[in-house]
């Protein structure tokens, strides 16, 4: 091969490479922007609706019942509540922050698990500090790590909130029982 096909096999070998960079930032930029479109646009997901009516505290052979409130976002989410405290707990699960309000009033929890970013509509940081330092209720957060959440995490950060778990980054199913204050005996061990 002569020195100018060499040359010029070289620059279009440059140049090839040069688009493919450029062909795959751009592809990812696209994956990106749908993306966050897709969780602008992400519908809030209706658990539980019924209503719950007052019920005097549950009592399992002399000891009370842990109940723990819960408002999650996602169905996988509910999942790895259940997952995590269907055996230990009564999880009541909610739809909207009211009707997680009313279900707090009714059910005097022993905790709440709730996302943020369930019901953007319902004021999540006003119903939080209600539940955390009016009503003195452990709360432990429940989210998906996303640059809006992390605003409401920072302004919670003064409101008793001492718990945060993240949905996919770190929901074992450990640390929810060691977020909620199960008093003096510590969890109670599964069900058979």
């Amino acid at each position: 091969m002569s020195p100018l096909q060499n040359l010029v096999l070289k620059s279009l070998l440059d140049l090839l490479v040069a688009l493919a960079w450029a062909w795959w930032d751009r592809l990812g930029a696209l994956h990106d922007e749908r993306r966050a479109a897709v969780e602008q646009k992400r519908p809030v997901l209706r658990l539980e609706t019924r209503r719950v009516l007052r019920l005097p505290p549950r009592r399992f052979e002399g000891f009370p019942v842990v109940v723990v409130a819960v408002l999650v976002s996602e169905p996988g989410m509910e999942h790895r509540v259940r997952r995590a405290l269907g055996g230990r707990a009564t999880l009541r699960f909610a739809s909207t922050w009211a009707e997680l309000q009313q279900v707090v009033a009714y059910m005097a929890p022993s905790a709440i698990v709730a996302d943020p970013a369930a019901d953007w509509r319902g004021d999540p940081e006003q119903h939080l500090a209600l539940f955390s330092d009016e009503w003195r209720l452990p709360v432990v957060l429940y989210t998906t790590l996303t640059p809006q959440i992390t605003g409401v995490l920072l302004r919670l950060g003064a409101h008793r909130i001492s718990h945060v778990i993240f949905h996919r980054l770190d929901d074992a199913p450990r640390r929810f029982v060691d977020a909620i204050d199960w008093g003096r005996g510590g969890p109670p061990l599964l069900a058979a």
